[in-house]
């Protein structure tokens, strides 16, 4: 996997992150998330990662058969103790990402071309140019993703989103915001790098 396009997802959000506004946050997301599994869900840490986010990325990892092939498990349990250790982790600029090199594994695998048993059913997403790789990554990662089995994830579908304009950068956005297109901030991130 290209470590450019994984670079190019989070960048946007690395760009918006504020420690202050991150370390406020947290603390908001921390005790009634635990506690609850509900309340804000605020993103946090560098890579700007909601709770909801890790949540249901774990649980679609634990699913897809890859916990095994890369000997990496986690607690999808609904309570306190699982959900103290998720936060924990969120917290962590090394658990960020480890948690983004997990969305964009499952991501190639659920939109990737081969299903579970190693068998062709589409022209999935490492097929694809790069540029258009980093759109559909980064599309999933900021409007969030749903996980289906290997190989069968609809690319024209994340295609739709593609060119939606909801990424800002003010600390508490108002109807006059100017907001941007995540996947082309990303690209435009990704062709200075390579």
């Amino acid at each position: 996997m290209d470590p450019g396009i994984a670079e190019a997802v989070v960048w946007p959000e690395m760009e918006r992150y504020r420690r202050l506004k991150d370390y406020m946050e947290t603390a908001a997301n921390y005790g009634t998330y635990i506690t609850t599994g509900g309340g804000p869900d605020f993103s946090i840490g560098l890579f700007q990662m909601k709770p909801s986010f890790i949540e249901a990325l774990e649980k679609a990892w634990m699913r897809s058969g890859l916990a095994r092939k890369y000997e990496l498990w986690f607690d999808t349990a609904d309570n306190a103790t699982a959900r103290r250790i998720r936060i924990t982790r969120l917290m962590k600029e090394e658990w960020q990402v480890i948690y983004l090199g997990v969305f964009l594994r499952l991501l190639y695998h659920s939109y990737g071309s081969y299903d579970k048993q190693g068998e062709w059913v589409q022209a999935g997403l490492e097929t694809l140019p790069p540029e258009e790789q980093v759109r559909l990554a980064a599309t999933a990662y900021n409007r969030g993703c749903v996980w289906p089995a290997a190989g069968y994830g609809d690319l024209d579908r994340l295609r739709e989103h593609v060119a939606e304009k909801h990424f800002h950068y003010a600390l508490i956005p108002s109807a006059a915001t100017e907001r941007y297109c995540y996947a082309e901030l990303a690209l435009a991130h990704y062709e200075s790098i390579k």
